[in-house]
């Protein structure tokens, strides 16, 4: 009869304030199916331990932090078709470093949420407990709704200013998100000719889609491919609106 009332306890302990859950699923744009993989991403260690349970957070943290790494790198590879391995390198490091976890974790409530020890305070818990928490539920939103789902999210909640960013700078970027805004044909670019001294080369492309086309030249390849884009981007803003 004891060892009921003590499990009796630990589940109340454990059940999670369902309007906190709802700011932190509202927050990162999924809901769990599964509540209870949410409440094992959200249990530090210390409460594990003060309470004997079996899990704690640390395993999803672990999966959380190779599923964000991989969908970033990713999306920082189709975004920065130009960018090398070093410049990939540093984007994701400055988009997944702790600082960001941390704000974000913040900003979800995290530190309010997680189950902790007694002798961690609520709301004052170490940053990297809240970092450490926030890549939990990264993880657990990819086992529960796969990595679409989590995809999604990481999207959301790291890659929005890296991916205005990137339209921003890449030309050919920004007319492929315009187009794809409206479920509009990508545009074809060809290699028409190269002509000029091998040491001064002048590349000629054309770009067509839909029923048009436009060409422009350019010292490289790339930059031709960029210059047309940019002036069909203009071109289309100007004919359809922003």
């Amino acid at each position: 009869m004891i060892e009921e009332i003590n499990l009796e306890g630990l589940q109340n302990k454990l059940r999670l304030d369902p309007h906190e859950i709802a700011f932190l699923e509202d927050g990162i744009g999924y809901t769990f199916s599964d509540k209870a993989v949410l409440e094992e991403a959200l249990c530090h260690s210390s409460f594990a331990h003060e309470y004997g349970l079996h899990y704690n957070n640390e395993r999803l943290e672990f999966f959380g932090d190779s599923v964000l790494e991989f969908i970033v790198s990713r999306s920082l590879f189709k975004m920065y078709p130009d960018a090398n391995e070093g410049e990939l390198t540093r984007m994701r490091a400055e988009l997944v470093k702790a600082d960001s976890l941390e704000k974000k974790a913040e900003a979800l409530r995290i530190p309010y949420i997680v189950l902790h020890g007694h002798t961690m305070k609520t709301g004052a818990l170490p940053k990297s407990v809240t970092a450490n928490a926030l890549e939990a539920v990264l993880g657990a939103v990819c086992l529960d709704g796969g990595m679409g789902a989590a995809e999604r999210v990481i999207k959301k909640l790291f890659l929005s200013d890296a991916e205005e960013q990137a339209a921003g700078a890449d030309p050919k970027l920004k007319l492929q998100m315009w187009l794809q805004a409206r479920a509009m044909p990508l545009p074809v670019y060809e290699l028409l000719k190269v002509t000029g001294p091998s040491h001064a080369p002048v590349f000629t492309v054309r770009l067509y889609m839909s029923g048009f086309e436009h060409i422009e030249t350019g010292r490289t390849r790339k930059e031709a491919e960029k210059k047309v884009a940019e002036l069909v981007y203009n071109d289309l803003r100007a004919k359809f609106g922003a």
